[in-house]
């Protein structure tokens, strides 16, 4: 997946899938297809996005782990959420992987966490 097909995916999933409410295969893949169509209209193919995970996958995942109980088996879309924490938090990809393994997959709660991790980190360097 390209950076570019990344940073839209992350973003398109913040912001439409709050609103979705499903775990209905039928109405994931209507929520694939949107996502894939409004990157079209931005000027990203899909094979940016789907090179590397499946989009119907990823969101279907993202849907039965609303609550941040962490996905077993699809280190892909985890992942995918650790580079994404990573790079909104200024965490490494390895610590961010650590606070999903202990905190689940909740993103207020991952970037609560992150950010007190590197104020953390920032005090230690100043002593």
């Amino acid at each position: 997946m390209s950076t570019r097909g990344i940073n839209f995916f992350d973003k398109w999933m913040a912001e439409h899938l709050p609103n979705a409410m499903t775990d209905d295969p039928a109405a994931v893949s209507d929520l694939a297809d949107e996502m894939l169509k409004a990157a079209g209209r931005e000027g990203i193919a899909a094979s940016e996005i789907n090179e590397e995970v499946s989009v119907f996958e990823a969101i279907f995942e993202a849907m039965q782990h609303r609550e941040g109980n962490l996905p077993e088996g699809d280190e892909v879309v985890l992942d995918l959420l650790a580079g994404r924490l990573a790079r909104e938090a200024g965490i490494s990809e390895e610590q961010a992987g650590e606070l999903i393994q202990r905190i689940g997959t909740d993103w207020e709660s991952l970037l609560n966490e992150a950010h007190f991790l590197k104020e953390l980190e920032g005090k230690r360097g100043q002593e």
